[in-house]
């Protein structure tokens, strides 16, 4: 999840070759040649200086490479390639840098429209990448591809999801000019299939909603990030409207997206109170609160493992506000948030873990997840897409929750 940020850091690259003049604890540098003028000199802290004995090995290992090896090197891609080292090192597959060009393909895919094949794609803990939603009237749709397909190669080439980079880059070369061809090898159960998709323009909504028989509002979300909170917000005024009995929120398959937006659904749902707070490593903590006015119907969340994040954060503070019931399966377990700094120079941006997340009962689901209150699994052959509940037991098990939390408010009043 990505926490919006202004702040801009400055990442200097600096081939600085250390002449040791002293051993006390800092270094005057001059900006001058002259010993004379004094007025671009500045003292360089004991901690700076270590840093720049630090960084004094990663120069000279640039400078060997572009003076001794055997072929001619391109520096501005050693910088990169350090730069990418530096983030992997961290062992985080939420930390990563973007290149100005990669940036501005992951904006593309926030907003929602761009030129592809149509589909919501997820790097999974065991680092492959799965179609977890086929958008309707999409050239993957048409072509035959499913949700739960696990993509193999994109045109004969290996794709991993081992992490946010390596996601990223597979998700570049699934897109393309509108009217090219992209050829997917899929495993799909056993079988291996190669399947052709013509790319065409792709405009996407996050979310959809419809009323199920009984009278019960069902929305769905498939990320949080692009138009869902707006469909989330549309569709609570629709059944407001039409005056529905209950309602069911399905963030199964939903990777997680933005934090705002998170808040912004959970506030339309939950009375007063602390819907969830980020906290820094020094123990830094803001909190994110819902207001008094909220949609008071009898209310089901659907989870299952791949629910991530956001998705999180929406069935924890139901359960944490006892407002509702979520069903389904424990879910991913990714209870951190990540915050996009971007270089003004440039263009290119950083993507850093900052903060964990807590729901008001002080959990956060890194590595645990969240365990629903009514545990059901799906058929091992079914993939939920449109809401049936006679195929689904899933949406079985909440629309009959749904039936006795409407009982139960009966008989209370």
């Amino acid at each position: 999840m990505k926490k919006s940020s202004m702040r801009v850091v400055t990442l200097v690259w600096a081939a600085v070759m250390i002449a040791v003049v002293s051993s006390t604890a800092t270094l005057l540098i001059s900006g001058r040649a002259s010993q004379a003028q004094t007025d671009d000199r500045h003292w360089v802290t004991q901690e700076e200086y270590a840093a720049l004995e630090r960084y004094q090995r990663l120069d000279e290992v640039r400078a060997s490479l572009m003076s001794d090896y055997y072929q001619e090197l391109d520096e501005d891609e050693l910088v990169l390639g350090a730069i990418r080292g530096m983030t992997a090192s961290v062992g985080d597959p939420y930390t990563f840098y973007y290149t100005p060009e990669e940036l501005t393909r992951a904006n593309e895919n926030s907003a929602g429209s761009y030129r592809g094949i149509g589909t919501l794609l997820q790097n999974t803990a065991e680092g492959d990448i799965e179609v977890l939603k086929v958008y309707p009237g999409s050239p993957a749709e048409s072509a035959g591809v499913r949700a739960g397909d696990v993509l193999v190669a994109v045109d004969g080439e290996p794709i991993s999801g081992a992490d946010g980079r390596s996601y990223s880059e597979a998700v570049y070369c699934i897109r393309g000019q509108d009217g090219t061809r992209v050829n997917l090898t899929i495993l799909r159960g056993d079988r291996t299939l190669e399947i052709t998709v013509n790319r065409g323009d792709v405009t996407i909504s996050y979310g959809d909603y419809t009323v199920l028989p009984g009278n019960i509002g069902y929305i769905s979300l498939s990320q949080f990030t692009g138009n869902a909170a707006d469909v989330f917000h549309e569709a609570i005024e629709s059944f407001k409207a039409k005056n529905v009995a209950g309602l069911i929120v399905d963030v199964r398959n939903n990777p997680g997206g933005l934090l705002d937006q998170a808040v912004s659904i959970a506030d339309a749902l939950l009375p007063t109170g602390v819907i969830v707070y980020v906290k820094e490593r020094d123990g830094t903590r803001q909190d994110f609160y819902s207001d008094e006015e909220y949609y008071d119907v009898p209310l089901v969340v659907l989870v299952n493992d791949m629910s991530a994040s956001a998705s999180e954060i929406l069935a924890s503070s139901v359960q944490a506000f006892a407002r509702g019931t979520v069903i389904g399966l424990n879910t991913y377990g990714k209870g951190i948030v990540q915050s996009l700094r971007t270089y003004k120079e440039d263009g290119a941006g950083i993507q850093i873990t900052t903060s964990s997340y807590y729901d008001a009962l002080d959990r956060c689901p890194q590595g645990v997840g969240v365990q629903p209150d009514i545990e059901v699994a799906l058929s091992a052959e079914y993939v939920p897409e449109k809401p049936d509940p006679s195929g689904d037991e899933q949406l079985a098990a909440a629309i009959e929750d749904i039936r006795r939390q409407i009982a139960a408010r009966k008989a209370a009043a």
